[in-house]
């Protein structure tokens, strides 16, 4: 019998967008077109972790990468 317990996708998705709490975005990078050039273009943003280490995130619809994304709640 497996006693493991599964792990909830609330929990998941806590723990995986939790790594973001606390960054820094310190620049906007442009839209960043795909492998293929089909698509939109994906957001990217240069950010400084919580932990003080850099990295670039892009922003996507899905996880598979299919196209560009859009964040809601910005003033435009």
């Amino acid at each position: 019998m497996n006693t493991a317990k599964k792990e909830s996708a609330s929990d998941f998705w806590n723990r995986y967008y939790g790594d973001f709490v606390g960054t820094k975005i310190l620049s906007f990078n442009g839209m960043k077109e795909n492998e293929d050039g089909f698509g939109d273009g994906f957001p990217t943003f240069t950010v400084q972790f919580k932990d003080g280490t850099f990295g670039e995130i892009e922003i996507s619809q899905d996880p598979e990468g299919n196209g560009g994304g859009f964040i809601f709640g910005l003033s435009y």
